[in-house]
This record gives C-alpha cells, sequence and structure tokens, in this order.
C-alpha cells in the first residue's frame, strides 16, 4: 500500500467543506474512483510526485467555494510543492474568516494581492505599485494573497470584497506575459491559477521555483487527461519534476 502525502493547508480546508457540506459535490466524473489525495483516478494518482520545497515568498490562496472540490483545480499545486508557505481560506464577500482576517493584520505592510487586470478594477484606482524588492527581503517574506477561481470568479471576488480594498494589489504587466509565453509557449493568455504564480515567481526573479511548479503543473494536466481516459491506454511513468 502506497504512503499517504503528508496533508497541508488545502487538504484541510477541503475536509472542513466537505464536513459543513448540507449536500455531496457532484460534477462530471463523480462516480470514478478517486486517491483522496490528488483527487486524480486512482490509475492516475501522482502523489509520489509531490515534493516539499521552501518558497522565497508565502501565499495565501483565497479559494472560491466552486473550485476547492474540483479535481482539475491547479491553485492546490501551490500547496502540493510549497507546504509551510501556504496557507488556503475560502472567500466570503461579507464573512471572511476571523483566522483569515488575523492573518492579514499580521501580515500587514508586508502583503500583496495578485489580481485579475480588468476594467472595473482600473477604474476603481486601487493602490498598485508596490516595490519588489521589498518581497525579497531576508528577515520576513512577503506575501502574496492569491485569487483561485475562473477568470469571471477572480474578477468577482476582487470586486466585492470590501475587505480587500485597502490591501496593495499587483499585475503581472503585458510584458511580463509576453516573455513568459515566449519561453513556455504552448496555449494562450488564459492562465491556470498555477500559471499566474508561476509567472508571479518568475517575475520577481524566482525562475528556478517558478520552473520547479511550471513542471509540477504539466505533470498536473498529463494527469488530468490520463483521469479522464483519453490517454487511458497510454503508459503512466515516474515524470520528472
Amino acid at each position: 500500500m502506497k504512503n499517504a502525502p503528508q496533508k497541508h493547508t488545502v487538504d484541510t480546508l477541503r475536509a472542513q467543506c466537505r464536513a459543513d457540506s448540507m449536500r455531496p459535490f457532484n460534477a462530471r466524473g463523480a462516480n470514478v474512483i478517486r486517491c483522496p489525495h490528488c483527487l486524480m483516478a486512482e490509475f492516475a494518482c501522482f502523489c509520489h510526485l509531490r515534493e516539499s520545497l521552501h518558497s522565497p515568498i508565502e501565499f495565501i490562496l483565497l479559494f472560491h467555494r466552486d473550485e476547492i472540490h474540483k479535481p482539475t483545480n491547479s491553485g492546490r499545486l501551490i500547496a502540493d510543492l510549497f507546504p509551510n508557505d501556504t496557507q488556503a481560506y475560502l472567500w466570503s464577500r461579507t464573512t471572511p474568516s476571523l483566522a483569515l482576517l488575523n492573518h492579514l493584520k499580521s501580515r500587514q505592510g508586508r502583503c500583496t494581492l495578485l489580481f485579475p487586470n480588468t476594467t472595473t478594477a482600473q477604474a476603481q484606482n486601487r493602490p498598485i505599485r508596490i516595490d519588489l524588492t521589498q518581497t525579497t527581503s531576508h528577515d520576513e517574506k512577503h506575501c502574496f494573497i492569491i485569487l483561485d477561481g475562473t477568470w469571471k470568479q477572480a474578477s468577482k471576488m476582487f470586486h466585492q470584497s470590501e475587505w480587500l480594498k485597502d490591501i496593495p494589489h499587483f499585475e503581472i504587466n503585458s510584458e511580463a506575459q509576453r516573455s513568459f509565453l515566449v519561453r513556455h509557449s504552448g496555449h494562450t493568455m488564459q492562465f491556470a491559477t498555477a500559471e499566474v504564480t508561476a509567472m508571479l515567481l518568475d517575475t520577481l526573479g524566482h525562475q528556478k521555483h517558478s520552473q520547479r511548479l511550471l513542471n509540477y503543473y504539466q505533470t498536473f494536466n498529463k494527469r488530468c487527461l490520463i483521469s479522464r481516459k483519453r490517454g487511458a491506454t497510454q503508459s503512466v511513468e515516474n515524470e520528472p519534476l
């Protein structure tokens, strides 16, 4: 019997959401026998590839409720790789958890929200510029809030959260995005949460951490395809990270 990976903050949050839920989460593929940890079909499990690393920055994953149980959610990969530098919470428009608010308060002055670039966001003229040199301080790690949901969900989370409005936010500019795409081509400008976070790490100068997250995300994508049986006839090997 294989050894289960060490639980992290997203595993704990998912278990709590499941315990609090009034009805089961059913979606496409709900009848598949899945690994309880990586959520892939058992034959596509990639738990043995989960490796704990130290991140140069901290992350707060703010999950839309619809995302936390999805096997295709990529935000959890951040916690897979950087479990000691990642915390996860559910987003609420009006009643964020006390634990989250206390966490944000403890990171005041060294916390930034990575936000979706929308017309509404630009019109609101929220504080956007941060000194990126502050994120590489050796004394205390800078913390980034990552909105985990679809583009539409993330935009909603950003615009409707008054309790987030005073936190400086940061947009990865179009030049950095184009540069990232040139080096990691293969799709359009529609990025998954893990890719956006890899792009953030790259922008901050942490290329090695960015590449490890990208490699892990690519492995995750392959396993998702195998889990859907699109690649069930292909051999499943230990992809290098």
